[in-house]
């Protein structure tokens, strides 16, 4: 699997770069076209019908500490989630797209018991973005992103950690894009809502993110995001976390973007203090 992806990232990559003559450079005069993703905030803006999209992404999550019920930070032994992923997106008609992603994972967790590893493939996750709202005059975009994620991922045991969330969820998320000269602003926020007996205590997960970028360049923006989450839970031990991401969005040429970034958590109660390290290549045609 994970040399599958690395080979189709390598020769799509390839591809678009040859067809390209290198980075597009706006003119002195005018200010560059304005980039909408985000490397953890959704964006707005669907992709064209007829075109589709393929991203090959990466990333490593890890953490040696934990906040308790009280916010108050404790170490633990270390947690880390490898993942390498793929993801297709296809426009459909104007303002509509549909897309799927899914995942491989390498979980580690010491401090679990006797199961503290495996690696198995995790949940798929099948959705559409419906841009709503336009309005070109004052650069603002509204978009609802709805799907479901089903749990295609491994169950936990007593010898193995588990890889799916294990049951069914139904996603949404509201996000409001604003465009200036040339900063350009994403706010989200969204609910998940489990579904099924093996839901267990799990009630639902709301999260909200804001970011903020500023195109440098044509081929160069860098962004900065806040961003928060609540999983809430029938025994009322919520989970909640505040996290920061920098990171550079570069989109490379007309049908390649490379995304770059790492997150910091900054505060929680009954979550741990994780770190990660994201990297995305995006292909279109």
């Amino acid at each position: 699997m994970r040399r599958w992806i690395l080979s189709l990232s390598v020769l799509a990559t390839v591809g678009c770069l040859a067809a390209a003559e290198g980075p597009p450079s706006a003119s002195p005069e005018t200010a560059p076209a304005i980039e909408h993703a985000k490397l953890n905030t959704a964006d707005a803006s669907p992709v064209d019908p007829g075109h589709v999209e393929v991203e090959f992404g990466t990333s490593t999550i890890w953490a040696r500490h934990a906040w308790d019920s009280d916010g108050d930070l404790h170490q633990r032994g270390l947690a880390r989630e490898q993942a390498m992923g793929l993801a297709v997106t296809v426009g459909v008609v104007e303002s509509v797209d549909v897309s799927a992603c899914l995942d491989y994972l390498w979980l580690r967790d010491d401090d679990y018991g006797a199961a503290t590893t495996n690696d198995d493939l995790g949940d798929l996750g099948i959705g559409g973005r419906y841009r709503f709202y336009t309005n070109e005059q004052y650069g603002v975009d509204a978009a609802w992103i709805s799907g479901f994620t089903a749990p295609t991922g491994s169950r936990g045991n007593e010898v193995e950690l588990g890889t799916s969330q294990e049951f069914w969820s139904w996603d949404n998320s509201l996000v409001i894009e604003k465009d200036w000269t040339r900063w350009t602003m994403n706010a989200e926020v969204g609910w998940s809502q489990p579904f099924g007996e093996r839901r267990g205590d799990d009630r639902g997960t709301l999260i909200a993110n804001l970011a903020a970028g500023y195109q440098v360049l044509a081929w160069l923006q860098p962004e900065v995001e806040l961003n928060g989450c609540r999983e809430f839970t029938a025994g009322g031990d919520d989970e909640s976390s505040v996290a920061v991401t920098a990171g550079l969005v570069m989109p490379l040429n007309d049908c390649l973007r490379l995304n770059l970034g790492i997150q910091q958590g900054v505060w929680g109660e009954n979550a741990d203090q994780a770190t990660s390290a994201m990297l995305a290549v995006k292909v279109g045609f």
